[in-house]
């Protein structure tokens, strides 16, 4: 709770900066040029340092518990010393492949727009190798426990953010988010090394000497494979989106900012600490305390996300036209980026229970499986993405989105009682239904706030007020037991202080 109140705080001022360059740059063709080429390198990282670093948690958690911190810093070292050379490899390779890259991400721009776009992805590149320090110092400090240094990242990315739209918008335009990024990353970078030298000294170690770095590696490699299908899913949405219009690309953008706020608040925060905890049970073998914890985890999950998702979809143009309708954002660009956001929200439920199963799984370093049903999960999305977009536009992008999201999580449901055999998903069920009276509440609220006002910031704020407050309390009628262990914790810390 105290890691998400501090993420709101900065993503409230996230908030701010996505405003102040919606209102510099509205969504136009070099706003499209810049996200397709920085959310590539974005996704590139993703697929490569987050195997890692997925992988590295749970196997430094065992090996800091079995064999002490000294142990567990050979294991970083080692894993450091096999990162840099292969990510110097994978940029030289990028440089080389550029046209080839410049095409396949937006097949619809004429040969001009692709030298510009090509330009672009040329100067975000080395984002990847900054990625790999943050990523797996991040890695380092959620092992230890020790999660708040490694969330500013936002607080730093959009203070620099604003104040180089501020001061360099007219003279270096669009350019001037990419000089942003590099000052967050050289500066949240510097944050993380002096920050973890308390849990880690780097020194240059044999292989041979950390027998834990192979099965990183192993273990790594499925992942890589399952997440390097994922960001392909990623870059053909972003094709897809290319093809519709100038100003479609940003949109798309703009409504993932949106929905990070949600995901990066009420999933990673959550997930990330709960990987640490799972992780710490298997070591230990405490499988009764894994189950419980994950039943608790989806459980309360389930009761947060379906509100917000009933809030989201009904108030998108509302959070839209809050966050960005100002300056060169215009109406149209409103229109786009809710229609995206709609698609977005209807899967975030699905997102938060997949991502609590996943981590259920990478604790008992099962890759393998997770990588499998991303390809069965890709594939759905790619499929419904192209139908989906034909007809309902940049909505059927996102809406493809959270269908995989849905049938990812389904199938790794199933494939989690290979290692806990007694844990049903049909336990969740019952939650579920006690969702239906509080929903139907929270829908007739909003829509009735709605038809009451016309003002974008009153509807939103008034709607996600009296809908989620009588949400909670129609829970509280229903006795859930997880939302009744939710307020006897909250009653208890606000009893001692």
């Amino acid at each position: 709770m105290v890691l998400t109140i501090l993420t709101l705080c900065f993503k409230a001022l996230g908030f701010v900066k996505q405003a102040v360059v919606a209102y510099y740059f509205g969504a136009t063709f070099e706003t499209d040029i810049y996200y397709v080429a920085f959310n590539f390198v974005g996704t590139l990282s993703s697929a490569f340092i987050r195997a890692i670093t997925i992988s590295l948690v749970g196997i430094y958690t065992h090996c800091l518990v079995q064999k002490g911190k000294d142990a567990a810093s050979k294991l970083l070292s080692a894993c450091l010393e096999v990162l840099l050379p292969i990510v110097l490899v994978v940029l030289l390779l990028a440089y080389i492949l550029t046209p080839h890259i410049a095409r396949a991400l937006a097949p619809a721009y004429s040969p001009e727009e692709s030298l510009i776009l090509q330009s672009y992805l040329r100067i975000c590149y080395p984002f990847f190798l900054f990625s790999v320090v943050t990523l797996v110092w991040t890695s380092l400090l959620d092992a230890n426990k020790d999660f708040v240094a490694s969330r500013t990242e936002s607080f730093i990315t959009s203070t620099t953010t604003i104040l180089c739209c501020v001061v360099l918008y007219s003279t270096q335009a669009v350019t001037s988010l990419v000089i942003a990024q590099y000052l967050s990353y050289i500066i949240f970078g510097t944050l993380l090394l002096v920050r973890g030298k308390k849990y880690f000294d780097f020194t240059f170690v044999k292989f041979q000497d950390v027998p834990e770095i192979r099965k990183v590696l192993y273990t790594a490699l499925p992942l890589f494979v399952g997440n390097s299908v994922s960001q392909i899913n990623k870059i053909v949405d972003n094709s897809l989106s290319t093809g519709l219009g100038h100003g479609n690309a940003s949109a798309l953008s703009y409504a993932m900012v949106l929905e990070d706020f949600v995901s990066i608040i009420l999933v990673n925060n959550v997930v990330d600490i709960l990987y640490v905890n799972f992780s710490t049970y298997t070591a230990e073998g405490n499988y009764e305390k894994l189950a419980d914890t994950m039943k608790k985890a989806i459980n309360i999950m389930i009761c947060i996300m379906i509100p917000i998702t009933i809030i989201t979809c009904f108030c998108a143009k509302d959070i839209v036209a809050i966050a960005y309708y100002r300056g060169s954002f215009t109406w149209r660009d409103v229109l786009m980026t809710s229609a995206a956001l709609i698609g977005y929200a209807i899967g975030f439920t699905s997102m938060g229970v997949r991502d609590i199963i996943l981590r259920g799984l990478y604790s008992f370093n099962n890759t393998k499986g997770p990588m499998i049903t991303g390809f069965f999960a890709v594939g759905f999305n790619i499929i419904f993405s192209i139908f989906l977009s034909r007809y309902i536009g940049i909505m059927g992008i996102s809406i493809a989105s959270s269908i995989s999201l849905t049938v990812n999580f389904l199938i790794n449901s199933r494939m989690l009682k290979k290692h806990m055999p007694n844990y049903k998903f049909s336990v969740h069920f019952p939650v579920l239904l006690k969702q239906l009276p509080a929903a139907a509440y929270a829908v007739i609220v909003v829509l009735i706030i709605k038809s009451l006002t016309s003002s974008f910031f009153f509807a939103f704020v008034l709607s996600a007020v009296f809908a989620l407050a009588g949400y909670m309390l129609i829970l509280f009628a229903m006795h859930i037991e997880e939302v009744d262990y939710m307020k006897e914790i909250i009653m208890s810390k606000l009893h001692r202080s």
